[in-house]
C-alpha cells in the first residue's frame, strides 16, 4: 500500500512512509493494548473491516472513472461530482480501519498524522498540474466541488462509461492491499492473545 502519491519529494515520502510503515510493524509484533472488554473489542474490529471494505471499493469505483488519464481528463462524474480527491478520501478510511484493527489509539494518531502531514501538499502538486492543463474549466470544478469531504447532494453520474481492462486489475491489486494488511493487523493480535507473540509492554 503506498499510502503518498507522486509529486517533486516523491522519494522522500517513499523512505517517511517506509519508516513510519517499519515502526508500526514493530509496536504491533512487541507491544499490546489495554482493550479489556471483548465486546468492545470485537465492536472496534467490525469498525476496522467496515472501514477497509469501504475503502477497497470506494477505491475501485474511483479508479473506473480515471481510467488511467487521471491529469489528461477532468473527471466530474461519479466520486468526482461530490469530492475533488476522493482516492485520497478513501484511502483515509482505509488507513483509519488499520488503525481500528490495531485496537490503539497511538498507531491511529500515528497514522492519521502522517496521512494529515503529506496528503495536503500532494493534493496541491495535482492541483496546480490540472490547473496547468485545463485553465478555466478545472478552476470551475474546483469552485463548485469541495476538495476532500463529499458534498453527496452535488453526485451526478453519466448513463455508461468506458473500463479499461488493465486499470481495473491494477486498482483492484491497489485495493486488496489495505485488507491484507488489515488481516496481518488481526493475525498478530491473535498471535498476542494466544501468547504466541509476546507482549513486552502496553501502548494506549
Amino acid at each position: 500500500m503506498a499510502f503518498f502519491g507522486a509529486g517533486s519529494n516523491s522519494k522522500v515520502r517513499i523512505i517517511h512512509t517506509r519508516l513510519l510503515a517499519l515502526l508500526i510493524f514493530l509496536l504491533l509484533m512487541t507491544s499490546g493494548n489495554r482493550i479489556e472488554s471483548a465486546l468492545r473489542h470485537s465492536i472496534i474490529d467490525f469498525a476496522g473491516l467496515a472501514c477497509v471494505i469501504v475503502c477497497a471499493f470506494g477505491r475501485v469505483w474511483s479508479s473506473i472513472y480515471i481510467s488511467g488519464h487521471k491529469t489528461s481528463t477532468l473527471v466530474e462524474f461519479g466520486p468526482y461530482s461530490v469530492t475533488r480527491n476522493p482516492l485520497y478520501l478513501f484511502s483515509l478510511i482505509g488507513v483509519a480501519g488499520i488503525g481500528l484493527a490495531s485496537g490503539s489509539f497511538l498507531i491511529i494518531a500515528l497514522l492519521t498524522l502522517s496521512f494529515g502531514l503529506y496528503y495536503p501538499s500532494i493534493i496541491r502538486e495535482e492541483e496546480a498540474r490540472m490547473n496547468a492543463l485545463h485553465g478555466q474549466a478545472f478552476q470551475s470544478y474546483m469552485q463548485r466541488v469541495p476538495r476532500f469531504l463529499p458534498n453527496l447532494f452535488l453526485y451526478s453520474e453519466p448513463d455508461a462509461c468506458t473500463v479499461k481492462a488493465k486499470q481495473l486489475r491494477r486498482s483492484l491489486q491497489d485495493a486488496s492491499y489495505f485488507i491484507w494488511i488489515y488481516g496481518v493487523v488481526q493475525l498478530i493480535q491473535k498471535l498476542h492473545e494466544a501468547r504466541i507473540l509476546p507482549v513486552l509492554f502496553n501502548i494506549p
